[in-house]
């Protein structure tokens, strides 16, 4: 059935289809088009998840990121070229990811915008990316921090009063952190082992979730799964220094997102994370 909705998308022949793996929302297969390997990410709902990681792909490939070639999208299914990781690197994996994030990080609007264009998505969930201008707090709070608590909290995984911790957390985020010395920067949103493959030229980055960010979230989300060590750091920071509250204030506070992302997606095994970081907060 795959093989045939594939071969009507894409008006031409599929061959060598293999299943490699369940995804957040649909199944993965690796395939053959017109002798070229090719990943193919499906779904069977009626959504449009797939549309969006292909633009959004598109977007990361027209900054000059290094992404998968988008073969072909449709509502049930994305094609992409396949991506061979090289076993033997002739480079530091570390190094070559922190240059690419931090040219990555270097690319802004005029407007000071912080979100994006259009919605995005992260794992299954929609990333609401209504922009406001200078006020990166705001979006933090508004579109990422509460739409996620109170998701988790209808779903019965966070309880009331953490809820309340969280709303009175974001209602005093203009006093944890300096608005005016954060520049939008777009993010890939969603950096960790998984989403970097390394070729024999150097990263390539899979599975956005992007938007226009204070730059250090990409990097607390990165300390939150351990993707990185000292040689990124060393090298992320010759070209954008660390804030002077990223461990202390920045970090424990952008980490709450990526946990209530996870709380949503696997259940309340995150919430003694979630815990230490208000705790680290004082809230």
């Amino acid at each position: 059935m795959i093989r045939g909705k594939l071969s009507r998308l894409l008006d031409s022949g599929v061959s060598d289809l293999s299943y490699l793996d369940a995804g957040q929302i649909g199944d993965i297969y690796q395939a053959r088009l017109d002798g070229q390997p090719v990943l193919i990410k499906t779904t069977a709902e009626e959504r449009d998840d797939l549309l969006i990681e292909a633009r959004m792909l598109e977007d990361l490939r027209k900054e000059g990121v290094r992404v998968p070639q988008v073969v072909a999208s449709a509502q049930e299914a994305l094609v992409l070229e396949y991506i061979e990781p090289c076993r033997n690197l002739s480079y530091d994996s570390e190094i070559e990811a922190a240059k690419a994030l931090a040219s990555l990080h270097q690319v802004t609007n005029e407007s000071r915008m912080y979100g994006y264009y259009y919605n995005t998505t992260i794992a299954s969930f929609t990333q609401n990316n209504e922009q406001t201008q200078y006020n990166w707090g705001l979006f933090l709070s508004q579109m990422r921090i509460l739409p996620m608590a109170k998701l988790c909290y209808e779903r019965g995984i966070l309880e009331k009063s953490l809820l309340g911790r969280l709303e009175a957390l974001c209602s005093g985020l203009y006093n944890r952190i300096d608005m005016g010395r954060i520049t939008p920067s777009l993010l890939h949103g969603d950096i960790w082992s998984g989403n970097i493959l390394y070729e024999r030229s150097g990263v390539c980055f899979i599975d956005p979730a992007i938007y226009f960010g204070d730059r250090e979230m990409e990097l607390a989300f990165i300390l939150f799964f351990h993707t990185f060590g000292e040689r990124f750091f060393g090298e992320y920071t010759k070209v954008h220094p660390l804030g002077a509250d990223f461990y202390e204030t920045k970090v424990p506070l952008y980490q709450i997102y990526p946990i209530l992302v996870h709380m949503a997606l696997y259940g309340g095994g995150y919430v003694g994370e979630l815990k230490q970081r208000l705790e680290q907060l004082k809230v």
